[in-house]
């Protein structure tokens, strides 16, 4: 069953401050082994939050979702060539 949400509902405040974290690491085109090393969690448990996190937002696949935070200034590119 599919809840129903106001078009202006900001899906941000859907994720849990763990899934805000891990998607600005993927935006930052860190690997599930890169961020799970950084946050002291298993690859698995990363692959996990990524998959909640494209669900939750309704995203295809981990390029949507580094785009989405690009998008939403979730992180910056500074510096970055």
């Amino acid at each position: 069953m599919s809840r129903l949400t106001p078009a202006n509902a900001n899906p941000l405040l859907d994720l849990s401050p763990r899934e805000k974290e891990v998607l600005s690491l993927v935006a930052l085109g860190l690997g599930n082994e890169e961020i799970g090393k950084l946050l002291f969690i298993s690859p698995k448990t990363v692959k996990n939050y990524v998959t909640r996190i494209k669900h939750k937002l309704n995203l295809e696949n981990r390029t949507q979702v580094a785009l989405y935070a690009l998008r939403k200034g979730l992180v910056k590119l500074e510096g970055i060539e």
